[in-house]
């Protein structure tokens, strides 16, 4: 009996260790899925066999939609779906379905583009929806509450409510159904342009200058997004025209979100938006996304600037997701807002804690004030409680001597905390982003070059297997999920971008096999679509948190024509994008990149080309030519050639007279510029 005794005691154990319940979601790939497996609430993945339950058994649909590293989605979770009795509540009535928007952004978008036009109001996660067994939609909200608060009715009320109404009053359900879908049918209008309105980049500037912030820089104060493509098309338009306006906002906003709390002063990274409009306090999760884009816009700055501080945030923020994201040569989707039991729980400092740490090495209290002054950690905290987000104090008009030294020990104190929860999905179409960033990074590093390269050939390894692109691998599971618009449309894109940095041919005969088989699977007639598969999701013109797949697609398709002079396909794009114009003119402030195939169609694209040894040789000085419309491509000829998609219209032994050439015929630089140029020689 006593040698039973550890037996006994040790299955004891294991008994209170086991989760209490297990639901359908266990046997899911996706890491948020997987968070909810042990939830009370009976939970379903989106799929037929959900919503046969829910008509057979003549229940209502309770679908959640959300991501592993959304800080709302942690709290909704933790305050309802742990919680029995709303758990009781949902397994009474409802059939409920948990849906990962990473895993299906096309069921995630259909929702979203619904709720903002029910309740016109920013959406966002996590979303709730209520529907009838037949997928009617009833209510649409984001986080809610178990118990009324905030001005908001709670769970504990709304689902008895519902599923009250659902059993005893069907005449009312149908009229709420039909009262939601009259107003979904009724979209708000906007201000809107015509092809009347002219120069249509103006009309963009002025815009934005109504929305930029003069104190804090960016746009929209609360939530403040950063925006890369509204910010990349700004330098765009002053690569056109010199717009001094459309510099100065991008300029002053990238300088604001460099020095700010948004950006992780410690390690590098930017979060995904700020709560406040100074930058200080944001929501802490890294998105792969956020990062990839944000990165372009700063190298295309810096180009433009040579500002120090840009190059450095580029640096800072790739050997970040070396060390703390890269996984077989690609990088994880995003880590997690909360750790340590805490939203920001990793990345904010206590006074005090710090202070000791500078103290211990050997630090005078005058100068620890200084460098704690410079970082903006301060006893009451600039975050919650006692507790501060780094940022650098604007107020210094040069960095204090040791303020790299403080940097060092931040990031030791840092080691003896748990790193926030990463998602470790590897996503075609994120991927793809960071791979082009890379690429792009080469011209202020060369080294960047080879691991964009090999990033490239890792994404084309792991993801695009069995004669098939899928949506994203993770660890060592057989994919499931085929790929959507967004991931060939990110990926053509990086494969062009490939070709430009390398030269090497096969990278765009890959990137017109992937752009003609997007088109085969994603459209159909007129329109363009997310996914190939049912529900089939429009796609739209917007950009969202990242550039719309849409625009992306489009501008693949007519830089492909360009380069391989493929006369067809450029007017088949163009055909497409003149369909879209109505829809991009009348939200024209929030379709950056749609906005940009109107310009590079008035514009027009010039392709630079030389013998490979050239156009390499002379990349970096290439690259800052401000015209954003040039395209390069190998020729063997010894002369640099200037042509568009019907000829060839000069051609020089002396680079600088070509860039004057294309100053002069587009009209994008002044005199000043072009002695500016001939400072860099033939």
């Amino acid at each position: 009996m006593i040698r039973l005794l550890p037996f006994l005691l040790f299955c004891t154990c294991m008994l209170w260790a086991s989760p209490r319940h297990t639901n359908a979601l266990i046997h899911e790939d996706s890491p948020y899925l997987r968070m909810h497996a042990h939830n009370p609430v009976d939970w379903y993945p989106y799929g037929d066999e959900a919503f046969a339950k829910a008509r057979r058994e003549k229940r209502l649909i309770f679908l959640s939609i959300g991501f592993s590293t959304c800080h709302w989605c942690h709290v909704m979770e933790q305050e309802s779906f742990e919680n029995p009795r709303i758990a009781a509540l949902l397994n009474r009535d409802y059939v409920s379905i948990k849906v990962d928007k990473e895993e299906m952004p096309q069921i995630d978008t259909y929702y979203q583009v619904r709720f903002s036009k029910l309740q016109h109001r920013r959406n966002g996660w996590p979303l709730t929806i209520l529907m009838t067994p037949e997928r009617e939609i009833l209510f649409m909200g984001t986080y809610i509450p178990d118990t009324a608060r905030y001005g908001v009715e709670g769970l504990e009320t709304l689902l008895p409510r519902f599923a009250k109404m659902h059993r005893l009053d069907p005449a009312a359900e149908r009229k709420m159904v039909a009262e939601n879908l009259a107003k979904i049918a009724s979209a708000p209008k906007r201000d809107t342009l015509t092809a009347e309105d002219g120069n249509i980049s103006q009309r963009y500037v002025a815009k934005m200058w109504k929305r930029f912030d003069k104190i804090y820089k960016g746009f929209d104060r609360r939530p403040h997004f950063p925006m890369a493509s509204n910010l990349m098309l700004l330098l765009e338009i002053y690569g056109l025209d010199g717009d001094p306006r459309a510099f100065r906002m991008a300029d002053e906003t990238l300088t604001a979100m460099a020095l700010g709390g948004i950006y992780d002063q410690v390690e590098g990274g930017f979060f995904r938006y700020a709560t406040d409009p100074d930058w200080v306090v944001p929501h802490f999760e890294k998105m792969l996304y956020t990062n990839a884009e944000l990165l372009q816009v700063y190298i295309r700055a810096w180009l433009l600037t040579h500002n120090a501080r840009y190059k450095r945030v580029v640096q800072e923020t790739i050997a970040h997701y070396h060390k703390k994201l890269e996984a077989h040569g690609l990088f994880y989707a995003a880590t997690d807002a909360d750790s340590m039991g805490e939203e920001g729980g990793y990345f904010t400092y206590r006074y005090a804690r710090v202070k000791k740490a500078l103290q211990k090495r050997g630090f005078p209290d005058e100068e620890i004030e200084v460098l704690l002054e410079y970082y903006d950690i301060t006893d009451p905290g600039n975050f919650k409680e006692d507790r501060s987000n780094v940022q650098r104090n604007t107020g210094f008009d040069a960095a204090p001597e040791h303020a790299d030294a403080v940097l060092k020990i931040l990031r030791d104190l840092r080691k003896a905390r748990k790193y926030p929860f990463r998602d470790k999905k590897l996503i075609t179409s994120w991927n793809a982003m960071m791979v082009k960033t890379l690429l792009q990074a080469s011209v202020i590093d060369p080294h960047y070059l080879q691991e964009g390269l090999m990033s490239l050939r890792a994404l084309l390894r792991r993801n695009m297997r069995e004669g098939s692109l899928w949506h994203y691998t993770i660890g060592d599971a057989k994919p499931t999920k085929r790929a959507l618009l967004e991931d060939y449309a990110f990926l053509v894109d990086a494969l062009i971008e490939a070709y430009e940095q390398s030269y090497e041919t096969d990278y765009l005969t890959l990137a017109t096999k992937l752009a003609d088989e997007a088109k085969a699977r994603f459209y159909d007639g007129k329109e363009w679509y997310i996914n190939s598969g049912t529900p089939r999701v429009r796609t739209r013109y917007l950009d969202k948190y990242y550039t719309t797949p849409l625009a992306r697609m489009l501008d693949d398709q007519l830089r492909l024509s360009a380069m391989t002079y493929d006369l067809k396909r450029f007017a088949e794009t163009k055909k497409m994008i003149a369909h879209e114009k109505g829809n991009i003119l009348q939200a024209f402030d929030m379709a950056p990149h749609a906005l940009h195939l109107l310009l590079r169609l008035e514009y027009g694209d010039i392709l630079l080309k030389a013998t490979r040894e050239k156009l390499l040789a002379r990349k970096r000085r290439i690259a800052a030519i401000k015209y954003p419309y040039l395209l390069t491509k190998v020729e063997k000829n010894p002369l640099w050639l200037l042509c568009d998609m019907q000829s060839c219209f000069f051609y020089d032994r002396n680079l600088t007279k070509v860039i004057e050439k294309i100053a002069h015929q587009k009209g994008v630089v002044n005199n000043e510029e072009i002695k500016e140029l001939k400072k860099w020689g033939k």
